[in-house]
């Protein structure tokens, strides 16, 4: 394991006499990230999450407590460092552990990872309306359409710097007119209602219902469940379900006949919304993926956004004119 982004480690001694000093015997250890780090030890496999503020490690471990000891399991939960310390304070972040969870991340083009996803979010959300007042108090909420007019204002700025290839430049029009559609379109009233209603009722989404976010243990249950805490936020748990479809329609397609092939009732009911459907033309991945590229002007990046878009865009744009001309 590259070992390269230890910031704030001091070099291998330090971390490992840390390590040494919380109950770890330290076998091997490597970076997922610069703040998420995998140590080997004596004792088993873990994962140490680091935070910038105490505050939001604390936060963290609160809500990870709620969902520890539910079965089937719901969320990965944080556990104790061997000294009993819930965190520890080493470098730049205050570090949080949990164990390393066999399994595997889910891959959307296999249609049983696809419906184990479904089952863990739908899972996630029976649950988590049954939080306390005071976690679900302390989450942050946000307003879709202010989120989404934002994301479509920055790719509109940087679309117009870009060089574009000339694979990409005649799509790019294509790109922006749907934002400009989607939120041209936008169903305000359903959508503040239902997000009052989402407030009446204490719902939350996981907020980042990615690939990599699910655990699949397949030798066992054969059913997924959520890592990461980060994005939970006091909104519709609809938003999960709106971005579960924007992460899997790539894989099938933009094909609805798949969906309703693999989706469950919590998944499907949302397609005969018409402020749901409005908003799947919104393209939020392209332009997520293309303001984090542009922004940084990572060439690697940029080309791997751009593979991406290429492949898709056909399909996508199929699905979208039939919406579109539906609606209209």
């Amino acid at each position: 394991m590259n070992r390269d982004n230890r910031d704030g480690f001091h070099g291998d001694r330090l971390f490992l006499k840390k390590m040494k000093e919380v109950g770890f015997d330290i076998v091997d250890f490597g970076f997922f990230r610069e703040n998420v780090i995998w140590i080997k030890t004596l004792e088993g496999k873990y994962v140490l999450k680091g935070f910038r503020r105490e505050e939001t490690c604390r936060k963290q471990l609160k809500i990870s407590k709620l969902y520890k000891g539910q079965k089937p399991r719901i969320m990965g939960t944080y556990t104790v460092f061997p000294n009993d310390k819930r965190y520890i304070e080493f470098g730049e972040y205050v570090w949080a552990i949990m164990p390393f969870y066999k399994g595997e991340g889910l891959h959307f083009g296999n249609q049983k990872d696809v419906i184990a996803g479904m089952n863990a979010i739908s899972r996630f959300h029976s649950f988590s309306k049954n939080l306390p007042s005071d976690v679900y108090n302390s989450l942050s909420s946000y307003s879709l359409y202010k989120k989404w007019s934002e994301r479509y204002e920055a790719f509109k700025y940087y679309a117009k710097k870009a060089r574009w290839s000339k694979e990409m430049q005649p799509l790019i029009p294509d790109i922006l007119m749907w934002g400009k559609w989607c939120l041209e379109h936008f169903d305000h009233s359903a959508v503040d209602s239902l997000e009052q209603k989402a407030y009446k009722r204490r719902e939350i989404t996981h907020g980042d219902v990615a690939p990599h976010n699910f655990v699949l243990n397949k030798e066992k249950s054969k059913e997924a469940y959520l890592i990461d805490f980060d994005l939970f936020a006091a909104v519709p748990q609809a938003y999960d379900w709106l971005q579960y479809a924007n992460r899997i329609l790539p894989f099938w397609y933009w094909s609805y006949s798949k969906m309703e092939e693999m989706g469950n009732q919590d998944y499907l009911k949302w397609f005969s919304k018409k402020w749901f459907v409005i908003c799947l033309v919104f393209p939020t991945d392209l332009y997520r993926e293309w303001n984090r590229a542009l922004k940084s002007g990572d060439q690697d990046m940029i080309e791997g956004v751009e593979k991406f878009t290429l492949r898709d865009f056909s399909h996508r744009k199929k699905f979208v004119d039939r919406i579109i001309d539906r609606i209209n």
